[in-house]
């Protein structure tokens, strides 16, 4: 079993993983975040960008969301093999 890991040593090359972000998130300010806090879902890090700008993590998923930095982790553990 898998165990929870710092974020600073989760991939920035589009793995996808299982993220918890912390409860409460740094919000700075900004109530609507609340929705966020403690929550746990599937993120990718695409990589710096050609500039060197972190983008942040992503939602994996088609909608897609993004740009959730990395103090918002409370931590990442890698995925199972999906069924098959």
């Amino acid at each position: 079993m898998s165990k929870w890991q710092p974020i600073e040593t989760a991939p920035k090359d589009g793995t996808r993983i299982l993220v918890a972000l912390k409860n409460p998130i740094p919000r700075i300010g900004r109530d609507d975040l609340r929705l966020w806090d403690g929550l746990q879902f599937v993120a990718r890090h695409p990589g710096l960008a050609a500039d060197g700008f972190d983008v942040g993590w992503n939602v994996a998923a088609p909608v897609g969301h993004g740009g959730f930095p990395d103090d918002w982790m409370a931590g990442w553990m890698p995925l199972p093999e999906p069924p098959k």
